[in-house]
């Protein structure tokens, strides 16, 4: 195993701030309390529902899909581990995977400042004390060591590199990752080259709204995975597990407009997109045959 980094203090790096990393640095520093709504943890991602889980709990849906996505890393819990958060938010599935992982030491890269100011006022309890590490950091460059994590993983966040494939991202993943480490992404995917024009519409608007270049493309993503040299591609389709949170969306929607937009009349394209893009993205969701929401993991060989 590699040896973990210990400080929950965030590494102070400059990520560069111009063309579309401002534009998310500017989207996550202007909406980003507006994610409370969804999640009093702020998780800022869909739930993973399996059953046993209460459907009307969606924070527990929520940390379900925390605990889904660790899990696929298949580290041995028996020793230490350093995993990477790429692309944290303020840092609730990093925390998460503290609080319910053994041995586990966390690092956790963002590009928004903002969020690195909330997720160490969120991170002060003693059991985060040496084994989360906050960094300001573009995980296309995150300044680690070659093979330093044994593991990592990006919830909803690798759609924010640019590129079909995202193999920018994939390929830094690839980098820190330990011979025998995994990767797992949770995002949403197109599945078809070929898109109606209604589905074009709906995807605009969704990235629009969330500050998104462009989700990856399925195939794009897998034959990425493989050009740079991973192995042992697990790909599960999980559209159904997280369509009962998707299901919250108008009804939050609707309380988010009328609460933070409508009644205190302060609303900004920022906040008016981040209100629209989850309504566009339920119905993208319907086209099936076109998007889905996937879970995928891979092996750096070792």
């Amino acid at each position: 195993m590699t040896k973990p980094m210990d400080a929950i203090d965030a590494v102070e790096t400059t990520p560069p701030a111009s063309g579309y990393q401002q534009g998310i640095i500017d989207y996550y520093s202007e909406a980003g309390m507006d994610y409370e709504p969804w999640s009093r943890r702020f998780n800022m991602h869909f739930g993973y529902y399996r059953w046993g889980l209460n459907p009307f709990d969606r924070e527990q849906m929520l940390d379900e899909m925390n605990r889904q996505v660790v899990q696929r890393l298949d580290f041995d819990s028996t020793q230490t581990n350093t995993l990477a958060d790429l692309g944290c938010g303020v840092g609730t599935s990093a925390r998460f995977a503290i609080e319910h992982f053994p041995n586990t030491k966390i690092i956790a890269a963002t590009l928004v400042p903002w969020q690195i100011k909330m997720a160490k006022e969120m991170s002060t309890a003693e059991i985060y004390k040496d084994r989360l590490t906050y960094t300001l950091a573009d995980y296309c460059d995150l300044g680690l060591d070659d093979a330093s994590c044994d593991g990592a993983y990006a919830i909803e966040s690798s759609c924010y590199d640019h590129g079909k494939d995202k193999r920018n991202f994939l390929t830094e993943a690839y980098r820190v990752l330990a011979p025998g480490a995994r990767l797992v992404v949770a995002d949403g995917f197109t599945k078809r080259k070929t898109q109606s024009r209604f589905f074009r519409y709906l995807y605009r608007k969704v990235c629009d709204g969330w500050a998104l270049q462009t989700f990856a493309g399925l195939d794009e993503f897998v034959e990425a995975l493989e050009q740079i040299g991973y192995e042992d591609i697990q790909v599960q389709e999980a559209s159904w597990r997280v369509a009962v949170s998707v299901s919250y969306v108008p009804w939050v929607s609707i309380k988010y407009f009328f609460k933070s937009i409508f009644l205190r009349k302060d609303d900004t394209r920022i906040q008016f997109g981040h209100f629209i893009a989850p309504v566009y993205g339920v119905l993208m969701g319907l086209h099936r045959r076109q998007y889905g929401y996937h879970i995928i993991s891979a092996r750096k060989p070792g």
